[in-house]
């Protein structure tokens, strides 16, 4: 889950009342590519229900960076009701123009281990969102198809004006859905709705993601940031939902990130 900066946005451009060929993969680039702060620490605090209504609530802290223009995630776990996954600790690691890192620390096993390509389609920490859910895709891993250049969804009584775009894995065998709805708001470039069909059967709505709440926010340096206080990911086969909500966060001091955090020697030893 990323903390995204409010970037100054190009607007679109119309040639003659056509527009551009690519404009769906124009918005999608530009929303992979908004800002993050270079030093980031917040609490996730995940709120999984059960098809029979039971709940179980993990707390996990997650410290980000931009170093180097690349996005590194470090999500340790602080506080699990359910005892699954006390003190499991996992990094994110973007690689140019290479496949992503990501390393997972299991203390039962008390190792760090690669996870691998064909396993992050699976739940994280038990959630409804997958690993790849916890990352963005950038923009040249799927084809993209605008449906509707002036879109609107309302979600909790805000209506966003949208850009509606289906986007199809050029690489099918590395991810766990078919393809994906989006519905991107014109003014943060946030897709605030997401809509996941089957692998299977394409026909099929598996998976419906919300941004509940959006909030404009500070770091300690006055910079001004797109939070996605609140979102929720729904699982229409299972009966599951996830929300995460996001609090305490503090975004551009460096003295709450030290970039060993973001290494597998810190995932195995926490300092």
């Amino acid at each position: 889950m990323k903390l995204m900066k409010l970037a100054a946005i190009a607007v679109l451009m119309f040639m003659g009342g056509a527009v551009f060929a690519d404009e769906a993969y124009d918005v999608v680039d530009k929303f992979t590519h908004l800002d993050v702060p270079e030093f980031s620490k917040a609490t996730m605090v995940l709120e999984i229900t059960n098809k029979n209504g039971t709940t179980e609530i993990r707390e996990i802290t997650e410290y980000g960076s931009g170093f180097n223009v690349l996005r590194n995630v470090v999500f340790e776990i602080a506080k699990d009701t359910s005892k699954k996954y006390s003190g499991v600790r996992v990094l994110q690691a973007e690689k140019t123009n290479k496949e992503d890192d990501r390393w997972i620390y299991e203390p039962s096993l008390r190792n760090v281990r690669r996870i691998q390509t064909g396993e992050r389609s699976g739940s994280f920490m038990g959630s409804e969102y997958s690993y790849n859910d916890m990352t963005t895709r950038k923009a040249d891993e799927d084809k993209h198809e605008m449906l509707d250049a002036n879109a609107s969804v309302n979600i909790n009584g805000t209506t966003y004006n949208c850009w509606k775009i289906r986007s199809d894995p050029k690489k099918k065998n590395d991810i766990e859905f078919s393809y994906r709805i989006c519905w991107y708001d014109k003014k943060t470039i946030l897709p605030v709705k997401m809509e996941y069909y089957d692998k299977k059967d394409p026909n099929t709505l598996m998976k419906t993601y919300l941004i509940e709440k959006i909030d404009n926010v500070n770091g300690i340096t006055g910079t001004s940031y797109v939070l996605r206080r609140t979102a929720s990911v729904t699982n229409h086969i299972t009966g599951r939902k996830t929300r995460v909500t996001v609090k305490n966060f503090i975004f551009d001091d460096e003295r709450i990130v030290n970039k060993k955090i973001f290494t597998t020697n810190w995932l195995m030893t926490g300092k």
